[in-house]
């Protein structure tokens, strides 16, 4: 009964943890304001993690768009871990707390990441092995739920793409493309003076 609930609820509590999270660093004062350098490392380090995560869920919408409940995928990302479109889309969200320099942030990212997997990864399991049945559970077996194992890897020397799963996460980016500029235009807010700082957090 409860994981059903978490699973119903999965997106709204994700989103409710980001959304007060988020608000409680934006009106918190910059907590180590480390000058032009450590704002331009911080920076840096957030495109990176934005566009690796842009770029995992991509890449795996490559291999799985269209056969997920069809066959067991086990080739590129996914022979790497079982989920690598939610790992793209942690990446995606730890960025913008790199950016904002923010372990509150941070914090509330993870906490929704958390949930979230509790919520969705089991459940889709289940489903996958009733579906899919011994291929799935030895996949299961063999590689990690999250935390890629390199030694793994494998990759077909030719791959049939299905457009309408590319027309799909193009839609999906559309929605998570802009969270750079949003950050961005936090981050400038924070830096005013003007700007009402009520809090005092990390």
């Amino acid at each position: 009964m409860a994981a059903s609930w978490a699973f119903r609820s999965r997106g709204l509590v994700g989103s409710l943890l980001v959304l007060v999270f988020g608000a409680a660093v934006m009106f918190s004062a910059p907590a180590w304001p480390g000058g032009v350098w450590g704002q331009i490392t911080f920076e840096a380090l957030g495109w990176a993690v934005f566009v690796a995560g842009a770029a995992t869920r991509f890449w795996a919408t490559l291999y799985i768009g269209g056969r997920k409940r069809l066959t067991v995928v086990c080739e590129g990302p996914y022979s790497l871990c079982r989920n690598p479109l939610y790992v793209g889309t942690f990446l995606i969200a730890i960025s913008a707390a790199i950016m904002l320099e923010s372990a509150t942030f941070a914090l509330g990212i993870l906490l929704g990441a958390v949930f979230y997997a509790w919520a969705t990864v089991p459940a889709e399991e289940r489903y996958l092995s009733e579906t899919l049945g011994e291929p799935y559970l030895r996949y299961c077996q063999s590689v990690p739920r999250f935390w890629p194992s390199l030694a793994n890897f494998q990759t077909p020397a030719n791959l049939t793409v299905s457009v309408k799963a590319l027309r799909n996460e193009c839609r999906r980016a559309a929605r998570w493309v802009w969270l750079p500029v949003l950050v961005e235009v936090i981050s400038r807010l924070r830096l005013e003076s003007w700007w009402p700082h009520w809090l005092n957090l990390p």
